[in-house]
């Protein structure tokens, strides 16, 4: 079979074009330093780096949850320890209260220390991280205790996922929490106002209840804190296997591609070199 010129111009082109298309990407690859930029470079390399990405956003968005349930429990744990010293203060002044004269100056300035013991806790229970109450329950966006201690929260708690099927109660309702507390302040408030030093001194078992509730419910805070903790640090490791994976499959060792784009580059030139004799041989045939 005989090869015409035409043929012959054609198929050395085409070689030209392929070698020049490999030394391009061979380039691109040592400039940026990745072997699949597209899905075109290699589609079933290109469909698991783009599947390990989303996986990666996913677990960027719950670390990104866990960060912030982290931030508000953390609060609601302040808030918790702020509680019971207050609790305790409440008891100091009770058992300090020995006259059966309602109008003693003593008693009476206990009265007044307890009744702003009253103000701390409705102002902590109305503790916010940002714009939200988080002893509101579902009800975030109002303060959830009225100046006399009245609760106009609800008894809900908020959640947000903080892994595949992991979530985590973001607080703890301001009912019973404050509610008994603040109730067991006034109990003493009462007491002080017209009950004797006994009944005085039996409102501490009120003060020592509510103090149990909160210690409960801190162990509970500080339980949701170390599984956020956990599940981050685990998420972390996951994260870094994933990117891992991903830059294998991507990414070329930088001395590699440099070496694969000078042989490229030799190659194209050797091409040319072919092509010029070809072509020149061709020329002199055609002219004899």
């Amino acid at each position: 079979m005989r090869i015409s010129t035409l043929m012959l111009q054609k198929n050395l082109a085409s070689g030209l074009r392929g070698r020049m298309t490999s030394i391009a990407r061979a380039a691109a690859e040592a400039s940026t330093g990745r072997r699949v930029r597209t899905i075109s470079d290699d589609p079933v390399d290109a469909a698991q780096i783009m599947r390990m990405e989303s996986q990666v956003r996913d677990i960027d968005q719950f670390r990104r949850n866990g960060t912030f349930a982290t931030t508000k429990l953390t609060t609601e744990d302040v808030a918790l320890s702020t509680v019971r010293d207050v609790l305790q203060r409440a008891k100091t002044l009770a058992m300090s209260t020995t006259s059966a004269n309602i109008g003693d100056p003593g008693r009476l300035a206990t009265l007044s220390s307890v009744r702003q013991l009253k103000e701390e806790l409705v102002s902590l229970g109305n503790t916010r991280v940002g714009n939200e109450y988080i002893f509101g329950g579902d009800l975030s966006t109002t303060a959830p205790f009225q100046a006399d201690g009245t609760y106009v929260g609800d008894a809900n708690t908020r959640e947000l996922a903080i892994n595949d099927g992991v979530t985590v109660a973001l607080n703890h309702s301001g009912q019973p929490l404050f509610t008994d507390a603040i109730a067991a302040i006034d109990n003493l408030i009462q007491q002080l106002q017209t009950g004797t030093p006994d009944q005085v001194s039996a409102s501490i078992g009120d003060l020592e209840d509510a103090t149990q509730q909160v210690m409960q419910l801190q162990s509970e805070t500080g339980a949701r804190l170390k599984e956020i903790a956990d599940t981050s640090s685990a998420l972390a490791k996951q994260s870094a296997a994933l990117l891992d994976r991903r830059d294998t499959l991507r990414d070329v060792d930088p001395a590699e591609a440099i070496i694969k784009a000078q042989a490229e580059q030799a190659a194209l030139e050797r091409a040319y070199a072919v092509v010029s004799r070809v072509l020149q041989s061709t020329l002199n045939d055609y002219l004899r």
